[in-house]
This record gives structure tokens, sequence and C-alpha cells, in this order.
């Protein structure tokens, strides 16, 4: 090569070099949008009341300043006319599952790229229901969470706990009694490959344990007893011993963050706190010497009314009624199971729910949305449902700052560390609605979204405007 080509060849690099440099990426984001909110009724996402008269100053994805006398910045700044509604935190759900579009019994037969389409719309439309965070607490959602963030589809933030942890013949194990088991020499089904780790024995479970958070889980999801949805573990066993329980948080808390147990019985629950864990998910049969346990260790009961459950068992029992000929024994027996499950456990709803409140304890709010498309759209129904133990305002504070603080445990793990989620104040995170009427004194405006949401925002980014 020649002096002279050579010469060249380096300036061209050194040209190319320049474009992707961090100080050219920087003068090319240091005019950051500004969105001016005015004319907005402030409601901060823990206050009883809201302010009226107020706006709010949004610099890139954050929240830059909050006041009465607010003006635009700079000449680039758009201005939206709140015309005096409730400027409210998005709503954050603290138990679902976007990467469970079907149910399970269906993954083993569907194609895997249907799924995640599935997964992709559900995401989207969870999003344009005002819910701008959730916590995907088990299932292969990490995949999405990325595609999110990374501005390929729409949809909310995802906290991912990526692949469920069951011990054999546990809530996770959806194995049909042929199928051989993945530890023991068989071959993994869809659902052992993707969706659970059945683990048994204290190092099993380390293993499993590091091997979601390897896949990108951000908190941890293991199953401690009994479920719905599964068919061969009664709601009453407890899953999992205290040992194993204890590999399972330990394995999380050297990756700093924490583990969330599926269970419904005081057993369960009392192994999974003496092993440390921070999150109980469900909780239906708790006595209340349990949740006062539960307050005493500082945990988290993230739990749901369960009303679905009780519209498909009253569903259920009138389609049998109209039934003519004669089911398969397999499938009548199976359906029989699930609606006793469900009985046993939605029996036990009131009193969690009445105690829980008596005891000053907080429930995250919560659907735990599975199984298909129509689920994740009735999910905005738990607002009315839980007008039957909370006031509106104390579940908005559930969906918001209280869910952000079951968020904030994820700790370094947190995938958006920039600012605080479920709360409008400084620095916090431009996650924000504008609702007609007033959620606070009636929370069920927020199920009737099309009407009543009138602005949807995530990020800094508007996804729904129909205030001009």
């Amino acid at each position: 090569m020649n002096t002279c080509s050579g010469a060249w060849l380096t300036l061209i690099f050194a040209s190319l070099a320049s474009l992707y440099s961090p100080t050219a990426a920087a003068d090319e984001t240091e005019a950051t949008n500004q969105i001016l909110i005015h004319n907005v009724s402030v409601w901060d996402g823990t206050s009883d009341r809201s302010i009226a008269g107020q706006s709010v100053l949004i610099e890139g994805k954050l929240i830059k300043s909050i006041g009465a006398d607010l003006s635009p910045e700079t000449a680039t700044t758009i201005v939206i006319d709140g015309r005096g509604q409730v400027l409210i935190p998005g709503i954050i759900e603290a138990h679902t599952h976007l990467a469970l579009p079907v149910s399970p019994r269906e993954i083993e037969a569907e194609d895997q790229g249907y799924l995640s389409a599935l997964s992709v719309k559900a995401a989207e439309g969870v999003l344009m229901r005002g819910w701008t965070t959730v916590r995907d607490i088990g299932g292969p959602s990490q995949g999405l969470a990325r595609a999110i963030d990374e501005g390929i589809v729409v949809g909310p933030r995802v906290y991912t706990s990526a692949m469920f942890i069951s011990q054999t013949s546990g809530h996770g194990d959806m194995r049909g009694l042929n199928d051989p088991h993945p530890n023991m020499g068989g071959s993994a089904d869809a659902i052992s490959r993707r969706y659970n780790l059945i683990a048994d024995g204290p190092a099993e479970v380390s293993r499993a344990v590091r091997e979601s958070l390897r896949h990108g889980a951000t908190a941890i999801k293991v199953m401690a007893g009994g479920g719905i949805s599964s068919e061969y573990d009664p709601i009453d066993t407890t899953q999992y011993s205290v040992a194993e329980l204890r590999a399972a948080v330990e394995a999380a808390e050297q990756w700093n963050t924490y583990v969330a147990v599926h269970a419904y019985t005081d057993a369960a629950v009392r192994n999974a706190l003496e092993a440390g864990v921070k999150v109980i998910e469900h909780g239906h049969l708790l006595s209340e010497d349990t949740l006062k346990l539960i307050k005493a260790k500082g945990a988290f009961l993230s739990s749901q009314s369960f009303g679905w459950a009780r519209r498909a068992v009253r569903a259920q029992y009138l389609r049998q009624g109209q039934q003519r000929g004669r089911p398969n024994p397999k499938a009548r027996r199976v359906q029989s199971d699930k609606r006793s499950k469900v009985e046993i456990v939605t029996a036990g709803t009131d009193n969690l729910m009445l105690t829980a409140r008596k005891l000053g304890i907080p429930v995250a709010f919560g659907t735990d949305a599975f199984g298909s498309l129509r689920a994740y759209e009735a999910a905005v129904h738990e607002f009315g449902y839980r007008l039957k133990w909370f006031t509106s305002l104390e579940i908005l504070k559930q969906a918001t700052s209280h869910n952000a603080k079951l968020l904030a445990l994820t700790g370094p793990r947190n995938p958006y560390p920039d600012g605080p989620l479920g709360v409008i104040e400084e620095g916090a995170y431009a996650d924000l609605l504008i609702v007609a009427g007033n959620p606070l004194e009636d929370v069920t405006v927020l199920e009737d979204y099309e009407t009543n949401i009138q602005l949807i925002m995530k990020d800094g980014i508007v996804y729904k405007n129909t205030l001009e």
C-alpha cells in the first residue's frame, strides 16, 4: 500500500469513528425533546388528593419540573392542554404472564412464532389501556421486554422473571403422565425448554435460579404450593422444603435480587418466609396469624381478586347444564378438579383482603392474566372487583406507588434505573395518564379506558392523545 492510499484510509476510518463516538452521539441528543402538560389536576401517586391548576414539564423520558406557573423552555417544546382533567401515574400491573397468551396445555401444540405474535398483541393492548409497566412473574417474556425497550414493538415496561422454577409434581410441572422427566434422561417438551425449570433438592434449585437469571430474569418465581391451572398438584400441597427455598433465595441474593413464591396456604407461606422469601403471590387461604408474620417479616403480599375465576366457575356451571351428549371422561374429570380448586381458592378471598386491610398490609395490584387475549382485556375489571374491600384511592395507590416499591426490590437488576416509577415527581419516569372523571373517587373510570383515558405517555412518548 502506498503512503498516499494509507493516509486516505486513515482519514476515512477516523471520520467514520467520529460519527459513532460518544461525543458525536451526545451532540445529536443535546437538544432533548420537551413536552409541557399544563392545566391538569396532578395526583402524585401517594397523596390523598390531587392538586388543580398544575403543569408538568417532561424532558426526554423523565419529569423535569412540576408547578403552577411553568412555561415552555424552548421554541420546540410541545404543549398539551389537559383541560383541567386529572393527571395520574401510569398503572403498574404486579402479576401477569404476557408470554402465556394461551393455556399451558396449548403451548406444546402451538407454533412459537404464533405465540410470540399473540404476546406482542397482548402487550400493545396492555399499554393502550394505560398500564405502562408490568411485572411478568413467570414465562419467557425477556425477548418481548427487549423488543419493547428497543422500540421494535409497542408495549409496557416489562420486569421479567423468565422461567418458573418448580419441583417435580409441582405447580409448574405441566407434563402428561406419560411424559418422561427432563432431568432423568427424558427429552424436554416446550414448557420444560422455555417456560419452566423442574428442580429438586437445594443444588438443583440453585442451578435453576442461576439459569433463569442467565436468561434475563429480574426476579425469580418459585412454585411453593399447589395451583389451579396444573392438573397433578392439589391446592393444599406444600411444595419445596425450607432448605430448597433457602437455596433459591441465596442464589437470587447473590445476584442482588429476590424470590417471589406462588403459594396459597399457611404451611407453604411460612416455609417461604422462614427461607427469606420477600414476596408472596396469591395467599388466598392464609390465616390472620400468617398474615401477621408477613407483616412482621416486611414481606410483600401480591394478590388478586380472582373475579375472573368466579365468573369462569359460574359460566362453566351454565355450560354443563346446557351440554348434551357424553363429554370425554378425562376432560370432565380435569374440568371438575379445576373447578373445585377455583372454589377452594376464591372462598378465601374475602378473608384475605379484609384481614390484610385490617392489619395494614398493602396488597399489590395484580390480575394473574394469562391464557387468552380476552384475559388481558378483562384485566381492567380488577379495579371494580377490589371495591368490595378497598376504596378507590387505596386501589389507585396499590396500582401505582405501592407496586413501584415492589419493583424496586430488583435492586441492580432493575432494567429501568434512571428514575422512580409509579409517582409524579421531579426525576421520575414520565409514565403518565390524563383521565376524564376522578379515579381517586371512582377508580372504575379506568375500566372504560377508550373513553376516559385521554392521554397515555410512557417514557415521555405519547401513545394516545384525544385532547386535541
